[in-house]
């Protein structure tokens, strides 16, 4: 083999930037003037290859935390937002969440087969909803939660029925909680005063919506006189539900927690229905998509792979009164916690969710109770907790990235200090080495952003969202090493600063 192709043919640039004359010292001003518009390129080459480790964890985590913290052009946004929707599609949903929450929570739906039934228009009269929750509370359920507004002073003599009903569930020792009014137009009473004179609780109802989909459930709300904790304000309505059921184990949520929505809806759901393209309707159950094509689904076409059952165990009221003993019923209404709600057409009470079409909003509180008693009362949040102290997401993102950048510094400068000492080899087999090392060390960086992500999850419940990002920017600054952007910015700082070789590390 010629000499060529075993040795590298490129010029000593270090021992011509070392014979290059000294800058004048009568004009520094002028010279470094000169030097920052007209950089000597050949120089720089030089420079850059004695990059020092030090700056290259500096640049690489002011990088990070920029992208981070600033979020430049809503990036961690929509990150947080894809994450988290092709999490539930592609992994949390479908094979990592339990079934412990969907056992126990149940919701009692008020659809248009129910007022076709009972032959009862809309809106009932309280007497209705008076004989629908006696019902319920004949299987004995552990908690019922009312996902209906009160607000209209509407003339109803059968409005006593239902204060009668309130002062049976009490009796009965099985707690009812009531929906207050929010942000109501014409100054209403946020229950009307009749049955709020009861005393039965009465809970914030709002749910935050980010882009029309429900990903996240408030930690904190109205209290509707209740006595408010040390910062003004209480629990939500899952997790006073919550608190109230399982004294005890509800660990502190800051901010928001983050929903897990799961795909594998509910066996009780079988008699539920879906219309395929062709028009054909099928049940909810036995129709689950392969793992390959879900995961094709969910990254090309995600309306595909999304479904219009729920995950919560449902059945219409009507049952209540038409066929009481049905062995679903009485699964779904006995030691749960029922949410007694509306799923009407033209209600505007429906929202979006990361595996849904659009459902009625009553089963985002219903995700919400599963996902607290699934987790043990230690939903997945916005922010990490250790030792019962909440730390922001984003520093713990920038915490979680800086062994990552520390690694892959090291491997950059390895390969840096490489190529400085321009060794004799064959010119093949240097382009396989950097290469091959490029790969496994930038895959490398991948698992352990990832690895970090997950410890993060298991130990402190920072949710999927919240860290996935780490990966995302990992990745980044792969690329960055890649193209050896912070080397060339070393080397140009330090041609214009006067550096010489003899003056790099």
């Amino acid at each position: 083999m010629s000499d060529a192709a075993t040795h590298d043919p490129r010029p000593k640039a270090d021992e011509a930037a070392k014979q290059q004359p000294a800058p004048p010292a009568s004009e520094p001003g002028r010279t470094f003037y000169h030097r920052a518009r007209r950089p000597d390129r050949g120089h720089m080459e030089v420079l850059k290859k004695r990059v020092p480790y030090w700056f290259l964890v500096v640049a690489l985590m002011a990088f990070a935390s920029f992208q981070i913290w600033m979020n430049p052009f809503g990036f961690s946004d929509l990150v947080q937002r894809y994450s988290q929707d092709v999490a539930d599609l592609l992994i949390t949903g479908p094979y990592l969440y339990g079934t412990e929450g969907r056992d126990k929570v149940s919701v009692a739906i008020i659809d248009e087969g129910s007022l076709q039934a009972l032959q009862a228009p809309w809106p009932w009269k309280y007497g209705t909803h008076a004989q629908m929750l006696n019902a319920l509370l004949a299987y004995r359920p552990k908690a019922v939660v009312v996902d209906i507004l009160f607000v209209d002073s509407r003339p109803d003599d059968t409005l006593p029925e239902l204060v009668d009903t309130i002062a049976r569930y009490r009796k009965a020792r099985v707690p009812l909680y009531f929906e207050g009014g929010i942000d109501l137009p014409f100054g209403e009473n946020p229950l009307r005063p009749e049955i709020a004179r009861t005393g039965v609780p009465v809970l914030d109802p709002t749910v935050p919506v980010n882009a029309g989909v429900a990903r996240q459930y408030n930690a904190a709300g109205l209290c509707f006189g209740r006595k408010p904790a040390a910062g003004g304000d209480c629990p939500s309505l899952a997790l006073k539900v919550y608190s109230d059921l399982y004294p005890g184990k509800l660990q502190p949520v800051n901010g928001m927690m983050e929903l897990v929505w799961g795909t594998r809806t509910a066996p009780e759901n079988h008699w539920i229905t879906r219309t395929r393209d062709d028009g054909a309707q099928v049940s909810c159950i036995g129709n689950e998509t392969g793992v390959l094509r879900r995961w094709y689904l969910a990254f090309f076409d995600p309306g595909a792979v999304k479904t219009p059952c729920p995950y919560t165990a449902e059945f219409p009221v009507s049952a209540l009164q038409t066929d009481p003993d049905d062995a679903d019923v009485v699964k779904m209404a006995t030691g749960r916690v029922i949410f007694y709600g509306g799923a009407l057409q033209g209600a505007q009470d429906k929202i979006y969710t990361p595996v849904n079409d659009l459902l009625p909003g009553v089963f985002v509180h219903a995700m919400a109770m599963d996902n607290l008693i699934t987790f043990g009362g230690r939903p997945y949040q916005n922010t990490a907790t250790f030792d019962g102290q909440a730390l922001d997401g984003n520093l713990v993102q920038v915490i979680a990235v800086f062994p990552v950048i520390l690694i892959l510094s090291w491997f950059h400068l390895r390969t840096v200090r490489r190529r400085r000492e321009e060794r004799e080899r064959s010119v093949t087999f240097e382009y396989v080495l950097e290469k091959t090392v490029e790969k496994v060390w930038h895959y490398f960086a991948f698992a352990l952003a990832l690895g970090a992500g997950l410890i993060l999850t298991l130990v402190s419940g920072l949710s999927v969202a919240n860290w996935v990002e780490v990966v995302f920017v990992s990745t980044e600054l792969g690329a960055l090493l890649l193209v050896g952007a912070p080397d060339s910015f070393w080397g140009y700082l330090h041609h214009v600063a006067g550096g010489r070789v003899g003056e790099t590390s």
